[in-house]
């Protein structure tokens, strides 16, 4: 696999992306042959606060064509992301590695079915944007579950990436759709059977990831297995 380095990293841009939900993005350490793996992660920690020691995991979702910067991505919970959400361009971070067995492999010709909730969105945009820089001809079905329309991350990127890549196709499902001031015209309700088996074309074809809370993912689990689905062709980021 890549090797693990590690780097301080200076912040280059900061996207306020949903209420809660903030992109932080990072130089790219030219020259050093950093290689990660789309739905790679790295251990973030901050630089000169010794009181905050904590190192946390953060999926990249920037493509690993992109050699401009990488990019995270997270909501307020817990000391460390709080204290991100207080930096600014030109702060540095300390990445270590890439980690991780979730990725996709560029040798692979399945069909590509992502499945996420929430932040859960990170690794499977990386893959959707690798896929895409790189015109890979895998079909690609992204189901993704958010609570309400105003919390639905890369947006206006998931709608327009059709456009880009003619193999890209995405549902969006809303679980709380009473708590929105926007009417939503989508789908409304969890990710259930029925979306599962309207989505993937190819059970036997196809290989999935799943990213979100453990509940989420074992329930996915199931029901992809109660389709024929083989635990061999399913991949999985449990959070929390």
């Amino acid at each position: 696999l890549q090797q693990v380095q590690e780097h301080i990293l200076k912040i280059v841009d900061v996207v306020q992306e949903t209420p809660q939900v903030r992109l932080l993005r990072v130089e790219y350490p030219k020259g050093s042959g950093l290689a990660y793996l789309p739905g790679q992660f790295f251990m973030v920690s901050l630089v000169d606060h010794p009181q905050i020691r904590v190192s946390r995991a953060y999926s990249v979702a920037s493509s690993p064509l992109n050699t401009d910067y990488i990019e995270i991505g997270f909501d307020k919970v817990g000391v460390l992301t709080t204290k991100l959400f207080d930096m600014k361009v030109g702060d540095s971070l300390k990445f270590k590695g890439p980690y991780g067995k979730f990725f996709f492999d560029p040798s692979y010709d399945e069909d590509v079915v992502l499945i996420g909730a929430g932040t859960g969105i990170t690794p499977l945009m990386s893959i959707i944007r690798y896929c895409t820089d790189k015109g890979a001809k895998n079909p690609i079905t992204l189901l993704y579950s958010a609570r309400t329309p105003e919390s639905i991350i890369y947006r206006k990127e998931l709608d327009g990436k059709k456009a880009q890549n003619p193999h890209f196709e995405h549902t969006i499902t809303i679980t709380r759709a009473q708590e929105t001031q926007e009417k939503w015209e989508g789908r409304v309700g969890r990710a259930d059977e029925a979306l599962l088996r309207a989505s993937i074309k190819h059970p036997s074809k196809s290989i999935v990831f799943i990213c979100g809370a453990k509940e989420f993912v074992f329930s996915m689990i199931a029901m992809l297995e109660g389709m024929g689905i083989k635990k061999e062709q399913i991949k999985t980021d449990v959070w929390g």
